[in-house]
């Protein structure tokens, strides 16, 4: 009964605002403030305000870049709060879900055992690594950015304690370390933003960093400076997701 009170609660307390305050425009309305100058503003003028062909680029960590730094917050709190949940670590490692056991090959085997481990450590892993570093350098201008960086830096931690299954992962971080460094992706951004306060501007006014350069560059090592925040960010709250996972489910058959 407890607990379904707090469900109900939890439900009320999110429809209420939602019913309450009618302030979002109505999607597709060709009158909103979105639709009329704001979307017109961003497509005119982000390439010279910013520096960064890539619009998106330019909305989401230059003209909105308030917004961005606390959906990466929110990202570490989601992963700190999965620690918090499964601190209790279980006497025995729970058995992965039927579904993933029956993931077979022809030959009968675990799909996940039928990967050629020296291409996985040599190739594989450091291609998706390269690539995770060639696309947060080069979300600015192109396809990419801090959380698909950050995404495959942890889809690469899966592989390699998931798939190649070593005593010593490729990357080795523990899960109070994983929770730390995930952590410190937010605070890279939140610093950038104190870095343009102490040279005179606004927080996140990237051309108010105290560099002796022009200011559409200032924009460049601001974008990349907070793609790098929300790259840590991204990463380590995925590493930090799967060690507590991990420490509470056995994907090895052998296991059962």
């Amino acid at each position: 009964m407890r607990k379904t009170i707090t469900v109900i609660l939890l439900i009320i307390s999110v429809l209420v605002p939602f019913m309450a305050f009618d302030v979002l425009p109505v999607i597709g309305d060709p009158q909103s403030a979105p639709n009329t100058h704001v979307s017109d503003y961003y497509i005119e003028n982000a390439i010279e305000e910013c520096n960064s062909p890539n619009m998106v680029t330019a909305v989401i960590v230059d003209y909105r870049a308030f917004d961005t730094m606390f959906e990466t917050t929110v990202m570490f709190l989601a992963g700190l709060s999965v620690v918090i949940i499964l601190a209790n670590k279980p006497k025995r490692r729970i058995p992965a879900h039927s579904s993933l056991r029956r993931m077979k090959d022809a030959g009968g085997r675990p799909i996940y055992k039928t990967v050629n481990k020296d291409v996985m450590i040599s190739v594989i892993e450091p291609v998706i690594l390269i690539y995770a570093i060639y696309v947060l350098f080069h979300g600015e201008v192109s396809l990419g950015g801090g959380f698909q960086a950050g995404a495959l830096i942890g889809m690469t931690y899966l592989l390699d304690i998931m798939v190649v299954k070593r005593d010593r992962p490729i990357f080795d971080i523990p899960k109070a370390r994983a929770a730390a460094i995930a952590g410190f992706g937010p605070l890279i951004y939140a610093l950038t933003g104190i870095v343009t306060i102490l040279g005179g501007g606004l927080y996140l006014e990237y051309n108010k960093i105290p560099l002796p350069i022009h200011h559409a560059e200032l924009h460049s090592i601001g974008i990349t400076a907070v793609e790098i925040g929300v790259t840590i960010g991204v990463a380590g709250t995925i590493i930090t997701i799967l060690n507590a996972l991990m420490e509470r489910i056995s994907f090895d058959d052998d296991n059962d």
